[in-house]
């Protein structure tokens, strides 16, 4: 062998040791990389979705208890509207939130204790008739149907959605009073708990949590909440009162607003994934982004379907379409079915096998 040969094999392989070094090194930066963003994610989501949702809706709910004390105090068409417009704007958020139930909200029953339905008329109308004191505390102990946002919109809309503002009796307005009181009380209740230490056991998941041993059990946790709300909204919200072909079934009948109650549900689903609620953060979206595009694109494309196919049923309220339009119902029903098989079946495996 020359000397000249045996140098170029020698160059050779120390230029296969450095690229390989290289190599090791880069796979290790990206690793290291793609583990910070996974904790940044759980931070994002715990901060500046669910933390944000809930204070926005605190927020909302004082608003809401102010309108209801100035519609009390001076009984007027522009302010029982303001009324109104507070509820809706308050809805919207909650609903956005039902992506994410769990933790606090779950644990201390807050969904059920401010969102039953249908809202129980025999009950609630022997209660307006009898001499119960309608405090908040009154109010809090009574069963499920009889407070929360349903029977504050029975009272602001009446049955028919279209009450009068002379026909409000005192004691209406003496439990709408309460049963806003109330509201603005658990909706501080799941602000606090989460502000004071449940947002930081998301974020610290793996990593010293209480609730979440592993950033496994957190991802698989958000992703249950995702598929949740899919199943609760084509399955319980739109299947039961369509298969029935009863709108007293219907969730936000009195006010009409339930077609915009299952778009937002929809939505957080997004909200979510993406990290966003009010600001932008980092969202499992950002991780598909770096180990599954594909993937993030069949997501993103199966919601799009499903906000469409909700959309297409507009201007015609949820109760009118269960009698006239089945078939867009029908195909709504379907596109989160979809999107809610994509969640279960793709991403959450994907994730599990990729925090194991």
């Amino acid at each position: 062998m020359s000397k000249q040969f045996a140098k170029k094999i020698i160059i050779s392989s120390i230029l296969i040791v450095i690229a390989s070094a290289c190599k090791k090194n880069d796979n290790t930066n990206q690793d290291a990389t793609i583990n910070e963003l996974k904790k940044t994610i759980l931070s994002d989501i715990a901060t500046k979705v669910c933390s944000a949702s809930y204070e926005d809706m605190y927020t909302k709910a004082e608003k809401l208890r102010m309108a209801v004390n100035a519609f009390s105090a001076t009984t007027t068409n522009e302010n029982l509207n303001a009324c109104k417009n507070a509820w809706k704007d308050l809805r919207s958020t909650w609903e956005r939130s039902e992506a994410w139930l769990f933790g606090p909200i779950k644990a201390n029953a807050i969904d059920p204790r401010i969102d039953t339905w249908p809202v129980n008329f025999k009950d609630l109308d022997g209660l307006l008739q009898n001499n119960d004191p309608l405090t908040e505390a009154h109010v809090d102990n009574l069963d499920l149907a009889l407070k929360g946002f349903h029977p504050i919109e029975y009272i602001l809309w009446g049955i028919d959605g279209n009450k009068s503002v002379f026909s409000l009796t005192g004691r209406e307005k003496e439990y709408l009073i309460s049963l806003t009181q109330n509201l603005v009380k658990l909706s501080k209740e799941v602000r606090d708990t989460w502000s004071n230490g449940y947002s930081q056991e998301l974020a610290s998941a793996g990593n010293g949590s209480n609730k979440f041993p592993t950033m496994q059990s957190a991802y698989l946790q958000i992703v249950d909440a995702m598929s949740s709300i899919c199943e609760e909204v084509a399955g319980k919200k739109i299947k039961r009162p369509f298969d029935l072909q009863d709108p007293t079934q219907e969730e936000s009948a009195f006010s009409k607003n339930s077609m915009t109650d299952f778009i937002n549900n929809i939505q957080g689903v997004m909200d979510i994934y993406q990290g966003k609620f009010l600001e932008d953060g980092k969202g499992i979206e950002d991780l598909m982004n770096q180990t599954n595009r594909s993937l993030d694109a069949e997501i993103k494309s199966k919601h799009t379907a499903a906000i469409f196919a909700l959309q297409a049923i507009y201007p015609k309220s949820f109760g009118d379409a269960i009698m006239t339009d089945q078939s867009k119902l029908q195909h709504a029903i379907d596109k989160i079915d979809d999107l809610q098989r994509v969640l279960d079946e793709k991403l959450r495996p994907f994730l599990q096998q990729q925090l194991n």
